[in-house]
């Protein structure tokens, strides 16, 4: 039983949490994550014209480029507002880290663009990275619950930000149940995987590309001389050997076979030893539904349930439809400043302001159209984050802010009279295979 005035105390305390986390321009930043909620927008001045935010057009960009935030103030907010009924497998909360890119192949003024693969564009373009750290919330929802936002420097990679960022996760003062971070191919890297080693209550879940090698363990030394063996017998993935644990189990519907291997680790990374899980859908005749499996490595205890691995894998793709909302739906590709600070706190606003709608789910009262389906219009289905966006307007009337008025300043005296400003400076696009050479030299 969902208790709703305990939620709501929930959302106005996190309300204030987030308020005072802001450092500078506090009262700007969260009026514009109140606009955010109520106005649908193709840019961010766009918000200036809300109801929700009291200040001027100019307000919008002197906030995002002097807004500061306390991450460890909000930090523990966040780690605090997690939601109780968030999913677990196995008595682990579930996690996904993924990354988004903000497309800028015009912005010559924005520095440190790197070249990014963009699926809308089909190529490689200018712009930035993000690493997104999100907790999973239910299974067949798009809800996530983000922790930790990072841009990806051009000097650097998804998985090293990612490493960074599951490190602050967990040093966090009061760890609840262990956790598990879900990553794809991308995330099998040694600079990622390198922070697992050593860790008790964190494990890692990644997939592995069909062509990896792994090793077993070294056998043991035989001589006096020379240092002892580090890896054992070739696991290759495109000819395994026979599987050491077998079994066929129906999931979401669906028959799979699962095989596993353990005690296997990679070159690189010797420290880290862990299972290794094949995952084949089958048909009805116990053929193969898809040309390729499914690899996956597990680096948690060797006695874990194959079937939970999986759920905890397929679980992730939730992430996508939590990105194509931020993206469609709460403006996160709307900033089209020149300054790295306002580009990093408009990713920030928009975060923090699905976050509101994450806890104000179980208290908005849906406000459905005429055209709806009947079956969203089922109360015992949970509502979507567009569902609550839509209701949060009339929610929201009696939350009050925690935002001063703004005071006012007067008339601005303008720019002096024969001032010319300079241009503003031109930086070069970089591409990461050419840093990733320079550092190897």
């Amino acid at each position: 039983m969902i208790n709703l005035e305990l939620s709501l105390q929930r959302l106005l305390t996190f309300r204030l949490q987030i308020h005072a986390s802001f450092t500078c321009r506090a009262d700007t930043l969260f009026e514009l994550i109140e606009a955010l909620l109520l106005t649908p927008i193709s840019s961010a001045v766009e918000l200036s014209t809300s109801p929700a935010f009291r200040r001027c057009f100019a307000s919008v960009y002197d906030a995002l480029r002097q807004g500061r935030l306390e991450r460890t103030r909000l930090r523990a907010a966040l780690a605090a507002a997690e939601p109780e009924d968030a999913i677990t497998v196995a008595g682990y909360a579930v996690y996904a880290t993924d990354s988004t890119i903000t497309a800028r192949p015009d912005a010559a003024t924005l520095p440190d663009r790197s070249q990014v693969y963009s699926a809308q564009h089909g190529k490689a373009v200018p712009g930035h990275q993000f690493s997104w750290l999100a907790r999973i919330v239910a299974r067949g929802q798009s809800w996530f619950a983000p922790r930790e936002v990072e841009r990806i420097p051009s000097t650097g990679t998804p998985a090293a930000v990612a490493a960074a960022q599951v490190k602050t996760l967990a040093a966090e003062a009061t760890p609840t149940a262990p956790k598990v971070v879900v990553g794809d191919s991308r995330y099998a890297h040694r600079s990622f995987l390198g922070v697992f080693v050593g860790l008790a209550h964190v494990q890692a879940l990644v997939r592995l590309a069909c062509n990896r090698v792994l090793y077993g363990p070294p056998p043991p030394k035989t001589g006096q001389r020379g240092a002892p063996k580090k890896h054992g017998a070739k696991f290759r993935l495109q000819a395994p050997p026979p599987p050491e644990q077998q079994v066929e189990i129906k999931l979401f519907g669906y028959l799979v076979r699962l095989s596993a291997w353990a005690n296997l680790h990679f070159k690189k990374l010797p420290q880290l030893v862990g299972l290794v899980l094949r995952v084949e859908f089958l048909k009805a005749d116990g053929t193969p539904r898809y040309q390729r499996p499914l690899w996956l490595f597990w680096s948690g205890p060797l006695d874990m349930a194959l079937g939970d691995l999986v759920v905890m894998y397929l679980l992730r793709f939730g992430i996508e439809h939590f990105f194509r909302f931020l993206k469609q739906r709460l403006g996160l590709l709307a900033a089209y400043g020149t300054d790295l600070t306002a580009a990093e706190n408009w990713v920030w606003v928009v975060a923090l302001a699905y976050w509101q709608l994450l806890l104000a789910r179980d208290l908005v009262i849906p406000q459905h159209r005429p055209w709806d389906p009947r079956g969203r219009r089922d109360p015992a289905r949970p509502l979507t984050p567009g569902q609550v966006r839509q209701a949060w307007a009339v929610f929201s009337r009696g939350l009050g802010t925690p935002a001063a008025a703004p005071r006012p300043a007067g008339k601005a005296p303008g720019r002096a009279v024969g001032f010319h400003p300079r241009p503003r400076p031109r930086y070069p696009v970089v591409k990461k295979s050419q840093v990733m050479a320079a550092a190897a030299a």
